[in-house]
């Protein structure tokens, strides 16, 4: 199936730049934090864990919505694609699972030791992330816009925000804005109900900028 208008993918875009964004600072946040430090690193251990378990959300919204709707409709083109996504997915997630266990350690016992393994694995996560989104965004999302009608593509994203702590949500819609084309904001929020299409957009950015203030200043 080919739809014949284009689906607009732009706001996957906005997604992966904030995946960017935020993974590159938590790095730099892991490497400042002083041995013994206990509440900083507390502090930013639990954001590290928390833009890890939403980059596993992410990725697990595309295994179950996005993979199976290629392949049945252009199994020739994609699946070569698809399958390269899905070993970058176990890839990345691997990580993930590593150093979510290496930040709850580090969390624990404030050590050196700890606070340079969460360091080494975000990097390597940062390296294979980099490879991974930018593949995506040559191959996948011109394959998405070729074969998925909107309502099918908008999908992903909302069963995204869905899949969210609810009391997490604003801060990752903080995130989201954060640099994001308005216009494509305006799209991510099109098909959202009504009190959080009005509500995130105005306290979004306000949560996130009170969050990353405090995140810096630990």
């Amino acid at each position: 199936m080919t739809v014949d208008r284009r689906t607009d993918t732009r706001d996957m875009l906005v997604v992966h730049a904030a995946f960017r964004r935020e993974f590159r600072q938590a790095l730099e946040l892991v490497r400042g934090i002083p041995p013994g430090h206990h509440a900083q690193v507390r502090q930013v251990a639990d954001h590290v864990m928390l833009l890890l378990q939403f980059l596993h959300l992410h990725h697990a919204g595309e295994d179950r919505l996005l993979w199976p709707k290629l392949l049945d409709r252009l199994p020739a083109d994609v699946a070569p694609t698809v399958g390269l996504m899905e070993r970058q997915h176990e890839t990345i997630h691997t990580l993930i699972e590593e150093t979510t266990a290496t930040a709850m350690r580090w969390r624990s016992s404030s050590h050196g030791t700890d606070r340079d393994r969460v360091a080494e694995l975000l990097d390597l996560l940062i390296v294979e992330l980099a490879e991974h989104l930018g593949a995506e965004e040559e191959q996948v999302l011109p394959l998405a816009s070729r074969c998925l009608t909107q309502a099918e593509w908008d999908q992903l994203g909302e069963e995204g925000l869905g899949a969210l702590p609810r009391s997490r949500l604003p801060l990752a819609f903080g995130m989201i804005m954060k640099d994001a084309d308005p216009e494509v904001i305006r799209g991510i929020l099109a098909n959202v109900p009504l009190i959080p299409r009005v509500v995130l957009p105005r306290i979004g950015p306000r949560v996130y900028a009170r969050y990353t203030r405090r995140l810096h200043g630990a």
